[in-house]
């Protein structure tokens, strides 16, 4: 009889272990393994990219120099001032550009509308952003209130019959209590 109990055991015991092993097995996503060959493909990929990013910018720092070289120093102090007028409209535009998403942001989260769409507008001027808002509200709003219907449609309530027209229940009461 012990052995019997000690075999019932062990066969449960057996079988929780390889339960919990395939659970452990599918729980676990196998992760990509690469050899050699192809760890070395995709650093080489990555390393000539980055080769042809640096002769790149080396290649138009010595066109630059070049150009340099053959003007004289009138022709160099204006070809300076007009990089340097480039460099800040550029810094300029990225600062509106950044402070009008964040007024975006701002407009969107006071109206209720998600802010992740900021990104999606026109970041061009306070004015086109403005109006790429309301449009993007109304729009938002349309498309909400059709989902919201389209979910709340449904068969419209049964109605019940109506209430017999003969006898009240108080007439009912008061035959069956006197009998009339």
């Amino acid at each position: 009889m012990d052995e019997i109990k000690e075999q019932e055991t062990t066969v449960e015991t057996t079988a929780t272990a390889e339960t919990t092993a395939v659970e452990t097995t599918q729980a676990t996503p196998t992760a990509k393994t690469f050899t050699q060959e192809e760890l070395n493909a995709i650093i080489d990929k990555r390393l000539e990219r980055e080769r042809k990013d640096a002769q790149a910018r080396i290649d138009k720092a010595v066109t630059e120099a070049q150009k340099l070289a053959k003007m004289n120093a009138e022709e160099r102090l204006e070809h300076e001032r007009q990089a340097r007028e480039t460099a800040l409209k550029e810094r300029e535009a990225e600062i509106t550009k950044r402070e009008l998403r964040a007024e975006a942001k701002s407009q969107l989260s006071d109206k209720g509308l998600p802010v992740e769409f900021a990104d999606a507008l026109p970041l061009s001027d306070a004015e086109s952003t403005n109006q790429a808002i309301d449009v993007f509200e109304k729009a938002f709003r349309a498309a909400v209130e059709k989902a919201v219907n389209e979910r709340l449609k449904g068969t419209a309530p049964k109605v019940s019959a109506p209430a017999p027209q003969g006898d009240s229940i108080a007439d009912e009461i008061r035959k069956s209590v006197f009998g009339k």
